[in-house]
């Protein structure tokens, strides 16, 4: 077996009200000139005037940038670093989902580097290290404040294309889930299923270690146990803490493993359609599961059990089908379709949408069975 590495953010704070210790963690770091990236439902929901109070008590000079959009455009980091540029900040704090904290991260490192965004897309193409970078989520779902991955929105291109680089790794996390008590039941599903995703196709990938399998699996059995509690009642904050927590532990584990099938279907159909990423995830995700569970069937009994199914006496390939069935209820739940025509995709755009994944090396390459153009085709035909 060939050695393996495991790398992450250097420090998490975590914990009900922690985002009071936002200040304190900036001037860890030398900060005093803060540049916050958010959005604007963030600003609107009142949560930027939380933080601000927080980094006025504690005599911190910030500007905030809330231009975020869901699924941001390259052009928005032209925008974030024109607006960094005027205020010259020393630190930047990424607060909000993960689009916000995408776009932090590559602010922070278009400050200190030449060139533009376009020129680091792939893999550790970042030459140096950004700005300092502490990142706050209030969705409990990308995982990405732990994650050294940025995907952008190439509209000219109709494509997603990722970033990826040690320099975008935070120097803070900081998890408060009462930042999150304020999502929107439809929100908390979305954001909860592309959590399970992440640790879900972590766990069968190729590039799976001791501590991402160790790390996936808890967060797999905490979303089953939490995620239907959080979109039943927004204000359960057990449940909320439970799945920030394991939101943060799978994007810990998928930022050293990267994704697979799943996650390549929705940059296909996400560049070209423009779904919400965590919606794509959610409905894609049975049938990804269905088609790798032959390749490891073993690890689908796992899944399976950490929702409670009961596997005993079944046959290998019976007990890990029941990972499938227990996610579609799961989906049921949550009022997620998991047809591919419930969200307006023509059937025509099959071909090109299994063309655009298949392309996509960097997911499809960890996936757990060789998958061909014409294997995704068949996927979506079966499941439209």
């Amino acid at each position: 077996m060939q050695s393996q590495s495991f790398n992450t953010v250097r420090r998490i704070v975590f914990g009900v009200g922690a985002l009071q210790q936002i200040g304190e963690e900036i001037k860890r770091h030398q900060g005093n000139r803060v540049l916050v990236v958010t959005d604007p439902g963030i600003k609107a929901a009142g949560l930027v005037d939380k933080m601000a109070a927080v980094l006025e008590k504690d005599g911190l000079a910030y500007h905030v940038f809330a231009e975020v959009e869901s699924d941001p455009r390259v052009e928005v980091v032209a925008e974030s670093v024109a607006a960094a540029k005027t205020f010259s900040p020393d630190i930047v704090v990424g607060f909000g989902g993960g689009s916000a904290l995408d776009i932090s991260k590559v602010t922070s490192i278009m400050l200190t580097n030449n060139g533009v965004v376009e020129d680091y897309f792939g893999m550790e193409k970042v030459p140096s290290p950004g700005l300092p970078l502490i990142l706050v989520p209030t969705t409990a779902g990308t995982g990405s404040e732990v994650t050294s991955i940025c995907v952008l929105s190439d509209t000219k291109n109709d494509v997603k294309n990722g970033i990826v680089s040690e320099y975008m790794f935070a120097r803070v996390a900081l998890l408060d889930p009462e930042l999150t008590v304020g999502l929107p039941p439809h929100v908390t599903a979305m954001t909860g299923m592309d959590a399970f995703v992440h640790a879900m196709e972590s766990y069968v990938g190729v590039r799976a270690s001791f501590l991402t399998d160790t790390l996936n699996l808890q967060a797999i059995s905490m979303i089953a146990g939490n995620l239907r509690r959080a979109y039943a009642n927004g204000h359960d904050i057990e449940a909320r803490t439970q799945m920030l927590q394991a939101s943060c532990m799978a994007g810990m584990a998928f930022s050293n493993t990267q994704n697979g099938l799943d996650h390549a279907l929705a940059l296909a159909i996400g560049g070209r359609f423009h779904l919400p990423h965590g919606l794509l995830t959610a409905f894609i995700s049975p049938w990804v599961m269905s088609f790798n569970l032959i390749a490891c069937p073993e690890k689908f009994i796992n899944i399976a059990e950490a929702f409670g199914e009961n596997t005993a006496g079944l046959s290998k390939m019976e007990a890990a089908g029941l990972a499938v069935k227990a996610v579609k209820s799961m989906l049921d739940d949550l009022g997620i379709s998991y047809r591919l025509s419930s969200y307006n995709v023509p059937r025509e755009a099959i071909p090109d949408l299994a063309k655009a994944a298949i392309g996509a090396e960097r997911l499809i390459s960890n996936n757990p069975r060789r998958v061909s153009e014409a294997d995704v085709i068949a996927l979506l035909e079966a499941n439209y």
